[in-house]
């Protein structure tokens, strides 16, 4: 992450801060209010503007921090975006690799997942009938790709499936099957 996520955690934190500071703008008539009538204290009002701004700055550390490891639904979301199915049941993400976007939104993403041997055929056979996805598609190879591949070899995927968005010629969406029957492997770069 780095001096880079030091500073996307900045921006975050400027744009959450101005948000917030707008809501507390609502907020100041009735601290008024409560505190004229005496059901609010100078030191409980403190107390609550701390907690605000903690919230605020914990709020920006945990956007930023998804930002850079992204939660297993946006790996769900991208097996659902290559395949047009919902994840099996018995998916187990054994490795999960993105990259951060840039400025035109480019990234790459790979996990490795794990499923039953009856999830890994029953999804190979849908795949095969499927007439919107090319079957022996190109793996097109990337640092996450490589980082998910976990000291497997990607000579021993031995079906290779792409999908192409119509509208999208930069969006490379693949899902490669293993050769120990339980393995696959979903790719999704956009540039």
């Amino acid at each position: 992450m780095g001096i880079f996520g030091l500073i996307i955690f900045l921006v975050i934190l400027v744009v959450v801060g101005l948000g917030g500071g707008l809501l507390y703008l609502f907020y100041l008539p009735i601290k008024k209010r409560l505190l004229r009538n005496g059901k609010l204290t100078k030191d409980r009002s403190r107390q609550i503007n701390m907690a605000y701004i903690f919230i605020l700055v914990l709020f920006s550390a945990y956007v930023t921090f998804d930002a850079f490891y992204p939660s297993t639904s946006f790996y769900e979301e991208e097996f659902k975006t290559v395949t047009l199915m919902e994840i099996p049941k018995s998916a187990k993400f054994i490795e999960k690799n993105s990259s951060y976007p840039d400025f035109h939104g480019d990234y790459c993403s790979s996990s490795q997942i794990k499923l039953s041997k009856a999830d890994y055929y029953n999804l190979l056979t849908e795949l095969n009938l499927d007439k919107k996805i090319t079957k022996n598609g190109e793996i097109i190879s990337s640092s996450e790709f490589n980082e998910s591949l976990s000291g497997k070899n990607s000579k021993s995927i031995i079906h290779n499936f792409t999908r192409h968005i119509e509208g999208h010629d930069d969006h490379y969406l693949y899902i490669g099957f293993y050769d120990d029957n339980e393995t696959i492997f979903v790719n999704i770069c956009v540039t």
